[in-house]
């Protein structure tokens, strides 16, 4: 009669533990989504903002891109941000160096956003 007793209350012990865990790993998965979600909305954004400024330069574009910018500073990888950096050193380089600067953007986004 005994083990009766063991076996509903190992069986507690045991549901108890797998509640945790399941609640860790959802938990887990959420944060993991939305931090996905801050990157995403951060690098569209900014490539957003890189566009407007490059249609039209004027002080709000720059500004728009600037904040954008921080908002990779918070949420991005920090190669993400060197590149951002990299297309706000380039603006007045020639063609090539923009370039490169812009495919290093493009790729350091799209790697970040696999992981």
């Amino acid at each position: 009669m005994e083990w009766i007793a063991a076996l509903i209350g190992g069986l507690g012990v045991g549901s108890l533990a797998t509640t945790i865990v399941d609640h860790y790993i959802s938990r887990r998965a959420t944060n993991s989504d939305r931090l996905y979600q801050e990157k995403r909305e951060a690098y569209l954004g900014l490539l957003g903002a890189l566009h407007k400024a490059a249609i039209q330069h004027s002080n709000e574009n720059s500004k728009d891109f600037a904040l954008w910018q921080t908002r990779c500073q918070l949420f991005g990888s920090p190669e993400v941000v060197k590149f951002a950096q990299a297309i706000v050193d380039t603006n007045d380089a020639p063609r090539g160096e923009r370039d490169i600067a812009f495919s290093g953007l493009m790729e350091s986004m799209r790697r970040d956003l696999q992981r």
